[in-house]
């Protein structure tokens, strides 16, 4: 056989083993197991009767402490507790903590989108788990609109007066080793000043900054940077160590400390 023909055939079995095998390390096959929830612990995370804990993908609920906590879970205890579900992996099997990590199916209802579409959850997919991210931001973005639930508007002397200016959240060179490139500008737009000492700050993971105590006054600004430095009436520092906003696309959420939702910011937009 001709040297050239043999090479050929051999660079084209290299380049499908080399394929196949990229194929099964990136991709998993996708499995559906029936089990008993014996009890709800809150809004996101359910206890196996095996004793197992499983983390609902795609979604995270109001923490402990945190506006509308008690009706997201209650919601979940519904929806799941004692009942028969299915469970589905995507990507990543457990978290961290150990937490499986799995959508779930009660019959034909999607509980992981029930959540978000009713307001007891924002989204949060991380990558590669994103099986159904397009869903679950299409029923975030309207449970948004309604004012459902985590994203009902108060009518409150300064629902309206808080904007953001600018959100640098794609800092010069390396995130992690810029921090204080990475903030975000908010402006007083009334013409009195507004307190927003507890006010916090998330991102769509865990990361939640609390505001000291601080009175924006009329017409002025306030920058909210990642990093470490002295407070100022015109300059907040997180004090984190890491960076906080994902440079391919984030959401920001400003309650006061009631809990109530004055500010939502989203990019890229939803």
């Amino acid at each position: 056989m001709n040297k050239k023909i043999i090479f050929i055939l051999v660079a084209l079995f290299s380049i499908s083993v080399l394929f196949l095998i990229s194929k099964s390390f990136w991709t998993k096959e996708i499995k559906q197991t029936k089990v008993t929830v014996a009890r709800v612990i809150d809004g996101d995370t359910i206890e196996l009767a095996n004793g197992k804990k499983v983390r609902l993908l795609g979604v995270d609920a109001p923490e402990y402490g945190q506006y509308y906590y008690e009706e997201a879970k209650r919601k979940l205890k519904d929806l799941v507790e004692g009942k028969e579900v299915i469970l589905e992996n995507d990507v990543t099997n457990a978290d961290r903590s150990g937490r499986l990590l799995r959508y779930v199916f009660l019959d034909d209802l999607f509980v992981n989108l029930e959540l978000v579409k009713l307001g007891f959850a924002n989204v949060y997919v991380v990558y590669p788990d994103v099986k159904y991210s397009s869903q679950l931001l299409e029923a975030e973005e309207i449970a948004r609109k309604n004012g459902l639930g985590i994203w009902k508007k108060f009518s409150l002397p300064y629902s309206n007066c808080i904007e953001i200016t600018k959100f640098h959240y794609d800092a010069n060179g390396k995130d992690d080793e810029n921090l204080n490139d990475e903030y975000v500008i908010f402006k007083n737009i009334c013409n009195f000043s507004v307190n927003i000492s507890g006010w916090t700050v998330k991102d769509r993971s865990f990361n939640t900054f609390t505001f000291p105590e601080f009175e924006l006054k009329a017409n002025t600004e306030v920058t909210l940077f990642s990093g470490s430095g002295k407070n100022t009436n015109s300059e907040i520092f997180w004090n984190s160590k890491y960076a906080i906003w994902n440079n391919e696309g984030d959401s920001l959420y400003l309650r006061d400390k009631e809990g109530n939702l004055i500010l939502f910011k989203s990019y890229p937009p939803l």
